[in-house]
């Protein structure tokens, strides 16, 4: 991907108001009174392109000069054409507080018309490896403290190991995160003139990175900054051995990386707040943090559980709910009814199975609004004015506005400033507050969401439908519980066929099973805004938001804050509810499948992070499955047989002129689905150039997407993960893909690897493993929930059993989880 940004907008993100007409930062001359080292790289034929003025600006990602120094979001220079609005995905990139830490980083190189990159690219066994690129790019993590801008704690990261070099075009050098970055982390980078072109010439650097590489010359304001950084990054470099001179450095950078969590986690952090008797959830969503001001009584009825005083029997429930039969079919209602009694038959110890419907109350986050579409266009908001400005205030602000906001804040019950700014008990105070400064102009106004302003505002209290499958019988007095969240498209009805295969599964195999509770997803089922604002298999964009992508990220997030607040409403439901008078609600375990794996991998991180003793139990899970998810959001979609025709279509169609026209004029009129027209024209109509340009276009979107998305990828949340957990894999999920092809953590087995999951073939003694279905056992996508084929039954009882066995033992806490080697792939 190209990435080229004009001078003025590159200059203002980094307020480089002077960048100005300098002939030392830009332009090809070599007259400055360089060293000559810097002189003969700069005189080489092919070179770096790193260039700060002129049409020709270009900024290699990720990079600090990308960044708002005053609310540490990425500020991404955007183009004439852009709407300003966050539809632009540029614009939507400044909704982040850091670059993603697996999206590969992108240096252009100017060379000479009849010259490559060199090729000497050899196989190392499935991976493509370039000697010479792998040795001039290095990389490290740093701290940085931002008060003084020094680094520290320098760690070396390996070529091969944590990283990949490529070039696939032998013009552009990508650097691939091979296990992905840490999130909210400080690495540096440098290339080094051990890279050569076709011509085995080095490359040279550029005329704006000797402005700021020099030693000779002192940049003086705008620029100072950066040299400072520039220098500092060269320094370290070369005092840990990985360059013999900073001299051999061409390009250098340093890049922060988003934060992934801390906005579920003080989410979480001020849910639980209200668990003090003299703090009611009124007293936490107050001010800025309840735009709507939704009543006290609202907000004091959340996490309230209400549900059928009787259950009605499975069979009936069944074959009678319509939700089922409008997504399934009456066939298939049937069936399990008859699959049911079938059970009942053969299970002496199950009287039956008893099905319940309630409502539990969850705060809302994201815009409810039909009018105007702002449920598409608002992303979550904070209810709090941004630490990082706060701060940026009280050190470089004016007097005035020092004064100001320090009066403010000793109001609010700060004593000591700024250190208490830093002190999470201390910024609690900051939620619900507005700060304005000495002009009576507020400070935040914008109120985006980072990891120093992390307290979302409440905008409804929901009235959220549950649906609830009690086993009765022998032994069922006080059976564990086990919540479910389902995939994209799909809904909470689901469930009967899930909670039916688990419950005849343990019961056929002497075990007391446990009971399975299920909400909608945010915009599915039950959860829609209208019959149009819902997501089904022939509308998934609604959650999947592709126009707006802060939007996109937020329904993740209030996907997995539901789940949690799901699990967090078990402690106050009433002991005259009967629906639950045989359920442990302190046993509590997580099912998640596709999308519900992917927010359920945050739900289960989040509840689980110890806050202090008396709360952690009553958020935590006691084990979770997580069933065919995948990190690396957007590059996975792109290569999702499911989803990945119909998100092209709506990148291109919203992009490329030609194809929308062909889209309007060819494909409506024959009636073909948006994916399906995609597909064609980029199969049989688009030309070589015009490829080129969706190839582009795409490539651009897929890394402004995962950009945004990083906050919540599952990759990113692997590492909070605490307890056990059990992963299934279908081999060849068309859904969502085992492994992606250009981004290396992406897909489903990376993601495991990340949260250390050992093949169920190799060892079943531990808390956290995978089964990997081979191709043989026809397992596929959905095979978990329900077999959509006789061919998928052995897999889905095996993943049943599976699922039961580590549920009952509490995460196969007696490691005696027994397998079916037979349809497992034990090369995983």
């Amino acid at each position: 991907m190209n990435n080229k940004f004009s001078l003025s907008l590159v200059c203002s993100a980094l307020l480089l108001a002077g960048c100005g007409d300098n002939s030392k930062s830009s332009g090809d001359s070599t007259a400055a009174p360089y060293s000559d080292a810097i002189n003969q790289s700069l005189a080489r034929s092919s070179k770096i392109s790193f260039t700060l003025l002129g049409s020709e600006a270009d900024v290699p990602l990720p990079s600090f000069f990308l960044f708002d120094t005053n609310d540490h979001t990425l500020n991404i220079p955007l183009d004439a054409n852009s709407t300003g609005l966050l539809n632009d995905p540029k614009v939507a990139m400044g909704e982040v507080d850091g670059w993603s830490t697996i999206m590969p980083f992108t240096i252009n190189v100017n060379l000479p018309i009849d010259r490559t990159l060199k090729n000497d690219v050899v196989m190392n066994e499935t991976t493509p490896f370039s000697a010479h690129l792998n040795d001039g790019v290095k990389l490290a993590k740093v701290d940085v403290d931002l008060s003084t801008g020094v680094m520290s704690n320098f760690t070396a990261l390996t070529a091969g190991v944590d990283y990949l070099v490529v070039s696939r075009d032998f013009k552009t050098i990508n650097i691939l995160p091979l296990k992905g970055l840490d999130p909210s982390s400080d690495y540096i980078y440098a290339l080094t003139d051990s890279i050569v072109d076709s011509a085995d010439e080095p490359l040279g650097t550029s005329s704006s990175y000797a402005a700021l590489k020099t030693t000779d010359i002192d940049q003086a304001g705008s620029l100072d900054l950066p040299q400072k950084i520039i220098h500092q990054v060269e320094a370290l470099f070369a005092g840990y051995g990985e360059v013999s001179s900073s001299d051999e450095i061409i390009y250098s950078s340093w890049f922060t990386t988003a934060s992934a969590g801390n906005v579920m986690q003080k989410t979480k952090a001020a849910i639980a707040t209200s668990i003090n008797p003299e703090i009611k959830p009124d007293g936490v969503w107050k001010g800025t943090a309840n735009p709507n001001n939704i009543s006290k009584d609202d907000l004091n009825s959340l996490y309230a559980i209400d549900a059928d005083d009787t259950g009605v029997n499975f069979g009936d429930a069944v074959t009678n709910d319509p939700l089922f039969s409008s997504a399934f079919g009456t066939d298939s209602a049937v069936l399990l009814k008859d699959n049911y009694d079938e059970l009942l038959t053969k299970a002496s110890n199950l009287d039956s199975i008893e099905v319940y419907r309630g409502t539990v109350k969850l705060p809302y986050f994201l815009s409810d609004q039909v009018d105007g579409d702002a449920w598409k266009m608002q992303p979550w908001r904070s209810g709090m004015p941004s630490i990082f400005k706060i701060l940026n205030t009280l050190s470089s602000g004016s007097d005035a506005d020092k004064a100001a906001i320090s009066e403010q804040l000793i109001a609010l019950g700060f004593t000591s400033l700024p250190d208490q700014l830093l002190i999470p008990q201390y910024q609690a105070l900051l939620v619900g507050s507005e700060l304005t400064l000495a002009n009576g102009n507020q400070l935040d106004a914008e109120r985006i969401l980072t990891q120093y302003s992390a307290v979302p505002q409440i905008r409804a209290v929901k009235e959220v439908p549950f649906i609830m499958f009690v086993p009765k019988g022998i032994g069922t007095d006080n059976v564990p519980l086990l919540q479910y969240q389902h995939g994209i498209t799909n809904l909470k009805e689901s469930a009967y066929a899930l909670a039916l295969s688990h419950i005849s599964t343990a019961v056929q195999t002497g075990k007391t099973p446990y009971a399975l509770i299920a909400i909608d997803q945010p915009l599915h089922g039950q959860r829609g805004l209208s019959e149009e604002i819902v997501t089904t298999p022939s509308n998934p964009t609604v959650f999947m938001n592709l126009e707006y992508l802060p939007v996109a990220r937020d329904n993740i997030r209030q996907g997995a804050i539901d789940g949690m607040g799901l699990r967090y409403a078990m402690n106050y439901v009433a002991p005259s509810e009967a629906a639950f008078s045989t359920v442990n609600e302190d046993n509590v375990s997580l099912i998640g499948h596709s999308i519900g794996a992917i927010t359920g991998i945050s739900s289960y991180a989040v509840a689980n992070t110890s806050l202090n003793n008396p709360v952690d139990p009553m958020f935590s899970y006691t084990t979770a499955t997580l069933a065919n998810p995948g990190g690396g959001i957007a590059p996975f979609l792109l290569e999702s047989g499911e989803f990945a025709p119909v998100i092209k279509h709506s990148v291109v169609a919203s992009s490329i002129e030609e194809y929308a026209i062909y889209w309007e004029t060819k494909c409506i009129a024959d009636r073909l689905k948006p994916g399906d027209c995609f597909n064609k024209f980029y199969g049989d109509v688009a030309n070589k150039s015009t490829k080129s340009i969706i190839d582009e276009t795409l490539a651009s979107f897929t890394y402004a997407a995962q950009t945004v998305l990083d906050n919540v990828d599952p990759l990113n949340m692997a590492s909070q993960v605490t307890g056990s957990v059990l992963g299934i894999q279908a081999n060849g999920d068309s859904t969502i893909p085992n492994q992606v092809s250009t981004t290396p953590t992406a897909g489903t087995e990376p993601l495991f690897k990340k949260l250390g999951l050992v093949n169920s073939t190799s060892d079943t003694s531990g808390t956290r493993v995978a089964s990997y279905f081979d191709e043989s056992s026809n397992a596929k996508h959905s095979t978990v929930i329900t077999p959509g084929s006789a061919a998928e039954g052995l897999a889905h009882a095996e993943m049943s059993s599976q699922i039961v066995q580590f549920t009952l033992t509490n995460g196969n806490s007696d490691g005696s989880l027994s397998v079916t080697s037979g349809l497992l792939d034990a090369s995983k």
